[in-house]
């Protein structure tokens, strides 16, 4: 197994109910939605997200009502006989791939003026058009011709319909300028290079999304006959005929929660998951149930055909009109408010599939749609916070961020798997160890023993190293502890009787104590760890996997394996995974 980097994407999930002062993670409340994260940023755009985090394109939709009149529409867009299309994929032209294209320009990029057929309705400009602006379908394309341009330094994106480039004098059917860090609407009754007057960019399926692991924005679609009516968040109509059993423009389309998932490709069910999340928002006039996406040569000719295989009857419309804060607005009412981020940095949940999520802490990336060799099994964070290690039982080490390589143990023959991960304290190094003990070495962290060679009453379960780097703990699942270099032994459960094993560990800052954390959440405290609460009493839905301290050591975050987070002390919650399906359970946790 090869380190590989992955492009970075916010991939939050949240979930907000606390009870007894601590959150119980597998319990959704009725009719909650999730806090939304803030578009996803383009490659080459690093600092501008596709609208703020609470813009309604941003905005979990998965708990809102099925719209009264879902069947008539449904039925307009022939879903009982229709499958979805994805509208981009290998062309067989590598210099034209099917989709929609974009560019991020060059701040210094020149701007010209352009003549428009729809001018009325259109932003007069100027525009970074040029002889080079990739157009949709190729320079020689009779169709739409869409053109759409990214200022990655004021982040204004620039969208132009039926774009034609003259020296002499360019011209388009309409064009719409559109500053992605607001919330602003067009003018009522305004067309956009989309017949619903909305953006088209914030709406595509990208496939540097898909490797990340997540898409957290809805999708655009078309239909062949649409009513001569628009809903918010709408700004234009291009319908057939006045007919209320037709679809608006801005009508929302969600994946039914009850539509099985789990047989695609881990690639597809990003896709699908999105969909269910976040739907689809209807933004233009074309065949029914076809889907936008960016025109990229990386794009799987597997995925594409299995994305056509999902039959358009599994979706439903929903009745998004209680998020709408203004109607000349896209901002978003987020139901059960969001959460807020503390002074303290956040945590992370690391899954078995490599997926990662965050919460008030940075995300840089994930190994959520990808084929692994072994399944993930522990995270580790570098101490400035500004990236992180994923391992896997064969002892794959993969880095996102700032987190260095400095080896792994994914081309050897183990005696026994990896179980865990630990950082050297300047974050130039790492150790790996196995349920028997083993320890390997990489970067600047020393080895100072292990019991590889020892006959253990039980298999070894997470590691936790000294604040200098000078020694480190191995935990067993009794309890026992294994102490190395300048790691001092405090005291185990070895042995007393458990009603569960242990399945983790946190050593308190200065080094003087460590905590271990059961399966049931019985917390067990040794040396300066201090106890401040436990699980051990609360009926869980999912079992305990890990732990994470506080950098102060006067708390600590239990993490169920179905994301659900339990705080104590002066841990605070920033959210949970908890009521997301989730495609694999969590293993780890760093805070």
């Amino acid at each position: 197994m090869s380190k590989r980097a992955v492009l970075a994407t916010q991939r939050t999930l949240l979930a907000t109910l606390l009870a007894a002062g601590m959150l119980v993670g597998a319990t959704a409340l009725p009719g909650a939605s999730h806090p939304a994260a803030a578009g996803t940023p383009l490659p080459g755009a690093a600092n501008c997200p596709m609208f703020p985090a609470d813009n309604v394109w941003n905005t979990n939709i998965s708990q809102l009502p099925v719209d009264p009149h879902s069947a008539e529409w449904m039925a307009s867009m022939d879903s009982a006989t229709t499958n979805l299309h994805p509208d981009f994929g290998p062309s067989g032209d590598p210099s034209t791939p099917y989709g929609i294209p974009y560019t991020v320009v060059s701040p210094s990029q020149p701007l010209v003026n352009v003549t428009f057929q729809y001018a009325s309705e259109s932003d007069p400009g100027p525009y970074p058009f040029s002889a080079t602006t990739p157009i949709e379908g190729g320079s020689q394309s009779t169709g739409d011709r869409h053109a759409l341009m990214v200022n990655p330094s004021t982040c204004t994106l620039y969208e132009l319909y039926d774009a034609q480039y003259s020296p002499s004098g360019s011209t388009a059917g309409s064009g719409a300028i559109w500053n992605l860090n607001s919330n602003a609407l067009r003018p009522s009754g305004w067309t956009s290079a989309d017949a619903a007057g909305l953006p088209i960019l914030p709406g595509l399926v990208r496939y540097d999304e898909v490797e990340s692991g997540a898409i957290t924005h809805a999708i655009r679609m078309t239909a062949e006959s649409t009513d001569t009516s628009f809903i918010w968040p709408a700004r234009h109509e291009a319908g057939s005929s006045s007919n209320p059993d037709l679809p608006p423009m801005g009508a929302r389309f969600r994946l039914k929660a009850s539509y099985n998932i789990s047989g695609y490709s881990p690639q597809a069910q990003v896709v699908l998951r999105a969909m269910q999340q976040y739907g689809l928002i209807l933004a233009d006039n074309g065949s029914n149930w076809y889907f936008g996406g960016t025109a990229d040569p990386a794009w799987p000719s597997a995925l594409v055909n299995e994305l056509k295989e999902v039959p358009a009857s599994a979706f439903e419309a929903v009745d998004e009109s209680s998020l709408m804060v203004d109607p000349n607005s896209g901002q978003a009412r987020q139901i059960g408010g969001p959460v807020s981020c503390s002074a303290a940095p956040g945590y992370r949940l690391a899954a078995a599939d490599g997926g990662v999520f965050s919460f008030c802490a940075p995300f840089y990336g994930s190994m959520g749609g990808h084929t692994l060799n072994q399944p993930i099994v522990g995270m580790a964070a570098t101490p400035d916070g500004g990236g992180y290690w994923l391992v896997a039982a064969d002892g794959g080490v993969f880095t996102f961020g700032d987190a260095g390589f400095y080896g792994s143990t994914g081309a050897l023959h183990l005696n026994r798997p990896i179980v865990g991960i630990a950082a050297t304290p300047d974050g130039r190094g790492y150790w790996l160890v196995a349920a028997d003990g083993g320890i390997f070495s990489f970067g600047d962290a020393a080895f100072y023993g292990s019991t590889g060679a020892i006959r253990l009453n039980q298999p070894i379960v997470g590691m936790a190293a000294t604040p200098g780097g000078g020694g480190y703990w191995l935990v067993a699942a009794d309890g026992g502890i294994f102490s190395f270099g300048d790691a001092r032994f405090y005291g185990s459960t070895g042995n007393l009787h458990l009603d569960q094993p242990i399945v983790g560990m946190a050593a308190t800052p200065g080094g003087g104590g460590y905590w271990l954390v059961a399966k049931d959440g019985g917390v067990f405290t040794f040396g300066d760890a201090p106890f401040e609460g436990s699980a051990g009493n609360v009926p869980l839905d999912a079992p305990i996997v890990g732990m994470a301290a506080t950098s102060d050591g006067g708390g600590y975050w239990l993490v169920a394996a179905d994301g659900g987070v339990f705080t104590y002390g002066d841990a605070p919650f920033d959210g949970s995974a908890g009521s997301n399906g989730l495609v694999a359970p969590i293993v780890a946790a760093s805070g």
